[in-house]
């Protein structure tokens, strides 16, 4: 089995993050974050989009949909591993308490046998929570990519902003205020 020191590989990405740092970060906050205009083709937003869920639509200035999108996948990925890990730990330890509940059966006592055969029942509880959650996140996730793959391919969605052809238009006018329903063609 590796073992990581996970404390040496964050301090090495750190001093490589530094290392090659962008020489622009000196510069004042006007010139580092301007928008950018121009956006991604379709064929490298599909790619982007094919790749991770939302940076289809991040390349195409959809940002809010594209946060969203990277947000939830990184969240169904996380949680969906974490539980997958709880899983089987909780596994290996229903299979250790199993065989200390066959060994006290044999051989010790009741009062035994009793406290691990309710240490094994809530090892299985736990267990079938993170088996739930595993399959709840892991359907998440599959959602998300599902969605994006969709909305990038068949709905249109990472066409640029401001290019639909139906849109709502907010209104103003002395007597009322509304939203318009416009068509462009």
């Amino acid at each position: 089995m590796v073992s990581i020191d996970y404390r040496r590989l964050l301090l090495l990405v750190l001093a490589g993050t530094l290392m090659t740092a962008d020489p622009a970060l000196g510069q004042a906050p006007e010139e580092r974050f301007q928008v950018r205009e121009q956006y991604a083709s379709r064929k490298q937003a599909v790619a982007l989009a094919v790749a991770f869920p939302g940076l289809g639509h991040l390349a195409t200035g959809h940002r809010g949909k594209g946060t969203a999108l990277v947000a939830a996948e990184i969240l169904g990925l996380v949680v969906w591993l974490t539980s997958h890990a709880d899983y089987k730990t909780q596994s290996e330890q229903i299979d250790v308490e199993k065989a200390l509940y066959l060994s006290i059966r044999e051989g010790g006592t009741y009062e035994g046998a009793e406290e691990s055969w309710r240490r094994l029942n809530q090892l299985r509880e736990d267990a079938d929570g993170s088996h739930l959650r595993r399959r709840l996140f892991g359907v998440v996730a599959i959602g998300v990519y599902g969605y994006n793959l969709v909305d990038a391919l068949l709905l249109g969605g990472l066409e640029p902003p401001g290019g639909g052809r139906v849109g709502l238009v907010p209104t103003a006018s002395p007597e009322r205020t509304g939203l318009a329903l416009v068509t462009r063609f």
